[in-house]
Order: C-alpha cells, then sequence, then structure tokens
C-alpha cells in the first residue's frame, strides 16, 4: 500500500497522543473500557455449557477491551473487542482514519489465511475451555478501516478463531464464511467494489468459491457510533467437538502487510456456549409469541434437538416445573425423549385437557438435562416453557334491547382473553364489524351475532347474539308554509310526515293556550290574537320527538299588493303585468267587473294610456283594488328599419345593406358576422351601408348575423341582433 509521508507521520503522530492514554471512554452510544485481564476477558465470552482455564493474552497496551452498546448498528449488546490498532479509537463517529502502529509483531498463522507477505500488530487471546455438549459456537462481527479503498487489495486485514483439541486435526479456523470453509476476510466479506488501492477483483475471488460475500457485508461510511468504515453482520463460528474433553482455542486479530488501518473483531458476551441439546415449545398455531395450548383445543408441542445427526439415537431426561399439574391442565409428559438415530429432533405433543370450569392461565416448563455431567452435577442444556390457558369464551353482556330510529348505543361484551379476535354479522348498523364493542344503530328489528375466536389455538368459535328491536320514529317532519286568512276564516293544519305511520303521537301548541293532539288541528274561527307560531311535535311511543312549526297570521282585511305604477311599455313590447302579493286577482276597472287570476295583457300596438286593478286575497276575504297605470310609447330604435335581404346586384334595388333610424338617435357601432363567426364588416358609426363585400371581394350568398349598437336619445343603450340573408 503506498502512503504518502505527511499521512504516515500524521497518523503515527496520532497513535503516539493515544498510546499516552487508555482506559475508559465512552460516546452516547457505546462504552469501551481498555486494557483487561485475558481471564476477564475469557469469562466475559463463557454461557452455558463451557468452562475456561488457562486464559492468556498475547495483545498491545490499549489493543483489547470489553464494550457495552446502548444503541448502534453493530448488531451486538455487549462483549470483548480485539483490534490491530487502540481500543478507544472505535466509539466515534465515522469518517476519520482509524489506524494505529502498535509496533508489535503480527501472527503468522494468519498470513496464510490473508494470503498476505507478513502481519503486524496482533492481538491474540488464548484460553483451554471444557464443553459440556457436542458443539462449541459464539457470534461475532468482524470490522476494518480497509474496506472501501483497499477491498479486493493486497492489505487483506484477517483474524481467526483457532480450534484445537481431541478429534480436530491440527487446528481449525471457526470463522468461516457461513456454508463454506472461506475464512472471513476484508476480500472475503465486501460490498463488491474492488478499492482504490486493489489489485483488482480477482483478489477477491480468488479467495475461495463465491467470494467476495456482500450479503453478510454492512457499509458503515458515515456511522455515528463505530469509526470502522465497514463491518461484517453478526455472524456465527461453530465447530463440533467432544463432550467433556478440554480444547484449546485462539482468538486473533492481525494487520496485513503494513500496520496502518486498523481491524477488529468483537465477541458477543456470553455466546461461547456448548448446548448439544435444545428443547423448543410450539403452539398449535407457529405464530403464537409465547407459545401455548388451550385447554380441551389442538395439542401444542415439544421439540428437542441436537446439533448434528449421528448413527445412535440419543436419550434424553426431562426435567418439568412450573404450577400446571399433569393430569389437570395437561396430559403428563414422560420422563425422557429419545431422538431416533440418524435425526436431528424429534416433537412430542403437550395436551392441554378440557375442565368444566375456567382454571385461569397455568405455566408448564420443560428442561433438558444434559447426558455429559463432565465430572459434576449434570446440567441444563436448555429449557422452555408453553401456557395453558382456557378455551375462549365470549358473552354479549347486553340483553336484548328496545330502540328509538336511528338511536345508537354501545352493546358490552366480556371476554376471557385479550387476545380473542371478533367479528359481527351483519354488519350494518354497527361502527366496525371487527370491535369488541361496536356501536349498533339498526334502522330495523335486527339480531346481531358475535362470533369470537382464539388466534393460533385451534378452538373453536364462541358465539352469541343479541335483538335489537327498534321502534320506527318520523325522518321529517314538515308544519306547512306560513297561512294567512282572515278573521272568522276556519283554518285546518295540514303537516307533512314522513314516514306517515298511524301509530305516532302528535302534539300542537300554540298562541292563547292552543293545544290539539290530532295531526290535522283546526281553528273555527281565528282571531287577529291567534296569530303566532304553532309548534309540531311528532313521535313514537317513548321516542325522542320530531319537532317543526308554521306561522298564522290573521287579520282583519288583507293588506294591499304591492305594485309598481306607472309601467313604461315600447311599441309591441310582450311583457307581464307585475304584482307582490298572495293569492292576486286582477281587475279592468275600478269598481265592478269580473276578477282574473292571471296578470292581464296590455296592448302595445299603439300608443296611449291604459290602467289595471290588482288585488290581494286571504281565503274569501279581498283587499282593496290597486291601480297600475301602463304608457305605451316609441321608444328608442322603434324606428330603426333593419332590411331582412339585399341583392347587391348593381340594379339600383335593395343593392346595399342600409339601416334608417330617427334623427333624436344614433348608431354607436354595427357588426355582422358569417356562419362561422368571422367578422366580415365592422363600423363604430354607420355613415355608409354595407355592399356584401369582404377586404374587397364579393361574399359568397347566403345568411349573416349583425349586432347593432343603439344610442338612445333619452340616454339608454339598446342592443339588436338578428340575420340578413345575402342575394346574388
Amino acid at each position: 500500500m503506498a502512503y504518502f509521508f505527511p499521512r504516515i507521520f500524521h497518523l503515527v503522530a496520532l497513535a503516539l497522543s493515544l498510546w499516552l492514554f487508555t482506559g475508559y471512554t465512552t460516546n452516547a452510544q457505546v462504552q469501551i473500557t481498555a486494557n483487561q485481564a485475558a481471564a476477564v476477558l475469557a469469562q466475559r465470552l463463557a454461557g452455558q455449557g463451557i468452562n475456561i482455564t488457562n486464559a492468556s493474552l498475547t495483545c498491545a497496551d490499549g489493543a483489547n477491551g470489553r464494550f457495552v452498546v446502548q444503541s448502534s448498528n453493530l448488531g451486538l449488546d455487549s462483549g470483548i473487542v480485539l483490534s490491530t490498532g487502540l481500543v478507544l479509537n472505535i466509539n466515534q463517529a465515522e469518517p476519520g482514519p482509524t489506524s494505529t502502529s502498535n509496533g508489535t509483531p503480527g501472527d503468522p498463522a494468519l498470513q496464510t489465511l490473508s494470503g498476505a507477505s507478513s502481519t503486524r500488530d496482533a492481538c491474540i487471546l488464548e484460553f483451554d475451555m471444557v464443553p459440556k455438549g457436542d458443539e462449541v459456537k459464539f457470534d461475532y462481527v468482524f470490522a476494518s478501516e480497509e474496506y472501501i479503498n483497499s477491498i479486493c487489495g493486497p492489505y487483506n486485514d484477517a483474524f481467526a478463531f483457532f480450534i484445537s483439541g481431541p478429534g480436530i486435526a491440527g487446528t481449525v479456523n471457526m470463522a468461516r464464511v457461513p456454508g463454506t470453509n472461506i475464512p472471513v476476510t476484508v476480500n472475503t466479506i465486501n460490498n463488491g467494489i474492488p478499492g482504490s488501492l486493489a489489485g483488482g477483483l480477482a483478489n477477491c475471488t480468488s479467495m475461495g468459491p463465491g467470494s467476495p460475500f456482500t450479503a453478510y457485508y454492512v457499509d458503515n461510511a458515515g456511522g455515528s457510533t463505530i469509526a470502522y468504515r465497514g463491518f461484517t453482520r453478526v455472524l456465527t463460528a461453530a465447530n463440533t467437538v467432544i463432550p467433556c474433553q478440554t480444547y484449546h482455542l485462539k482468538l486473533t486479530v492481525a494487520d496485513a502487510q503494513n500496520a496502518l488501518y486498523d481491524s477488529g473483531v468483537f465477541i458477543k458476551a456470553g455466546s461461547l456456549q456448548s448446548a448439544s441439546f435444545t428443547v423448543k415449545a410450539q403452539g398449535p398455531g407457529a405464530a403464537s409469541n409465547p407459545p401455548f395450548v388451550a385447554r380441551g383445543c389442538a395439542p401444542g408441542s415439544l421439540i428437542f434437538s441436537r446439533a448434528q445427526a449421528k448413527p445412535t439415537p440419543q436419550v434424553l431426561q426431562l426435567q418439568v416445573s412450573g404450577n400446571a399439574i399433569a393430569g389437570t391442565d395437561y396430559t403428563a409428559l414422560p420422563p425422557t425423549v429419545t431422538i431416533p438415530a440418524n435425526a436431528t429432533s424429534v416433537s412430542i405433543p403437550v395436551t392441554a385437557l378440557a375442565s368444566p370450569t375456567p382454571l385461569g392461565p397455568r405455566i408448564l416448563k420443560v428442561a433438558v438435562l444434559s447426558p455429559y455431567n463432565c465430572n459434576g452435577p449434570n446440567g441444563l442444556d436448555d429449557s422452555t416453557q408453553i401456557n395453558i390457558v382456557d378455551p375462549p369464551q365470549a358473552t354479549i353482556l347486553t340483553p336484548d334491547t328496545t330502540v328509538c330510529a336511528g338511536v345508537g348505543f354501545v352493546v358490552r361484551v366480556q371476554g376471557n382473553s385479550s387476545t380473542l379476535q371478533y367479528s359481527w354479522s351483519p354488519t350494518s348498523g354497527l361502527s366496525s364489524g371487527t370491535a369488541k364493542e361496536p356501536m349498533l344503530t339498526p334502522q330495523g328489528n335486527t339480531t346481531y351475532t358475535m362470533t369470537a375466536v382464539l388466534p393460533n389455538s385451534g378452538c373453536a368459535s364462541v358465539s352469541d347474539a343479541i335483538t335489537v328491536s327498534v321502534i320506527p320514529a318520523p325522518q321529517t317532519v314538515d308544519a306547512g308554509e306560513q297561512i294567512d286568512l282572515c278573521i272568522n276564516t276556519p283554518v285546518q293544519f295540514q303537516p307533512q310526515v314522513d314516514p306517515d305511520n298511524g301509530s305516532f303521537n302528535y302534539q300542537w301548541s300554540g298562541p292563547k293556550d292552543f293545544s290539539s293532539s290530532k295531526k290535522n288541528a283546526e281553528i273555527a274561527a281565528p282571531q287577529v290574537d291567534n296569530s303566532g307560531w304553532y309548534l309540531l311535535a311528532v313521535n313514537a311511543q317513548g321516542c325522542p320527538p320530531v319537532i317543526d312549526s308554521v306561522y298564522l297570521n290573521v287579520v282583519v282585511s288583507p293588506p294591499l299588493p304591492i305594485v309598481v305604477s306607472p309601467v313604461k311599455y315600447c311599441i309591441d313590447e310582450q311583457k307581464p303585468l307585475q304584482a307582490s302579493g298572495k293569492d292576486l286577482r286582477w281587475y279592468q276597472d275600478a269598481e265592478g267587473g269580473s276578477p282574473s287570476r292571471q296578470a292581464p295583457v296590455v296592448n302595445s300596438h299603439n300608443e296611449g294610456k291604459q290602467t289595471f286593478y290588482v288585488t290581494q286575497s286571504y281565503g274569501d276575504c279581498e283587499s282593496e283594488r290597486v291601480p297600475i297605470a301602463v304608457t305605451v310609447e316609441r321608444c328608442c330604435g322603434d324606428d330603426l328599419f333593419v332590411p331582412n335581404a339585399f341583392s347587391p346586384n348593381g340594379d339600383g334595388l335593395n343593392d346595399v345593406f342600409e339601416l334608417k333610424l330617427d334623427h333624436d338617435s344614433k348608431i354607436l357601432q354595427i357588426d355582422i358576422f358569417n356562419r362561422w363567426g368571422q367578422r366580415v364588416f365592422q363600423q363604430y358609426s354607420f355613415n355608409r351601408p354595407w355592399d356584401g363585400n369582404f377586404n374587397g371581394q364579393p361574399l359568397q350568398p347566403g345568411s349573416y348575423f349583425y349586432s347593432i349598437t343603439v344610442s338612445c336619445r333619452d340616454g339608454r343603450t339598446v342592443y339588436k341582433k338578428g340575420d340578413v340573408v345575402l342575394i346574388r
């Protein structure tokens, strides 16, 4: 790797400054305590089924430590870290070079794995261990600053977990790419893109079939908790062993070629385990968590497994505990189970017994005793538990109910488990078809059925029903429009009720303590003081009323109709006479004559004056007659002559389109258009007639349309539109 001298000087200075401070450091997310003793590091890894002795450490000062993660993308929560630099540089944000030369030797055992000519700054933790099972395993993450720039290059920093002992020829590296015998290094797990300092992709592919393995790589560029540019996902190192035998484990990491750009390996606390046999509880529905079985329903299962198939069967002794009672809560389990020869697992059922009464939740715990005592008591290899619960029970607490139409209520339901799932049928009138306690607002008599199921239990569903009777009620009530009448005129109210149900109750109230329970209430001889608002309340028995009101106006004599007089008509203008009032009656004379319900037609053919009369009636009583004076006169534009055709053929007859108007008015503008809306003639004062040409060319014969604006002598402006036929 070619590094410029200023860069090397900066990195060495950084390393020397950090050399002076070792101990404990923290950011908000990862805590690291450096310089741990070999026994402390080894025992921090020890988990179930492992006994560790004779720990030793060959590592530069500050290159090892233990860590605790508060929040990070590392994938581990705590453990130990071995590095080729200083561990107190690790828990920082990336970027920023994590590069320290500790000046310590490498590990020749890693040269073959990395393919490098030499290694430097090795950190090695070694110890002996006695496994109680036939497999040892632990979880780890490999990280490196060599990622990105040095991918597929000669600086293939590596590490290994070398195990040796009975049944193992020489040493075996447990840190392998999953499913292969390829060691985990910078060049075997990465993003698959050769870096700027690389020798080419072949340096990665030559590590073994399938290399590089990009699925196991995490790009940490810009990360906030770990300073390395990249690292692997959480991997598991595993190897078969002989129970109760002594094995030697060597955990080592080193820089390849040069001592710059650090690498490190994080190993999860307590993950070094050797439990040959496991037990897993499973309910009837595999998705249940925690697993459970319900009394009298489908059974669950206990699955006993071993790490690898063997040609001999394996008998496992069970240890049962918990507050569940055999013979009462469940069918008693056998004291032992046997994994058949050449098999890795066996399953036995867990059957919860039916009970006539609810017993509540109980817990069944099952442990597997290790068949290997290793000169000590038989320990537990693994344990699990399965809950035993009552079958689903759900009851509608609300009794059958009668409600008024449009009134809703929440139905109350009691279930024996918070995990019950509910459904209702039918869903019409429900706030939700899947809620435990929905709002019910039925439109008519309805029986609702509630069904409850206990998911993943294999139990039959349970159901209950409620019948809701609905009292019909009016949806709308219209007491009517205002009633105007004269004194002593009998009146009967005519309300409109929808739907119209003969069982409804009606109650009227109004002025002078008026009260009636008839739908069509009456007043025989109303007086002026009977005027006012009359309130109608309509309801079904026991239901809220629907209310509306109507105003009754009682007068001695109807008021005069409202008219506009005088009214001006132009010659031949056709428009009806106008008046405002109720039940209008029209007359030709001030007295006598028969009325007409239709407004009279004004004779506007000749100039002159006419008078008409109109009254307003409330029933049989009628107001005085009000005159309307009508004047017919010539109006602006009445004398405007517009020909309906002309023939520009030069015969001296109708050769032009010419307008004629009296001298008191004038034409402001005329526009003429063809049938396609194109304007073919325009003038702002009509001082010359139109000759039927457009842009100096004769137009085709046919209909043309005009728009004329006239300024009247009285200051008004009128508009006339029409059509004229051009004949050739």
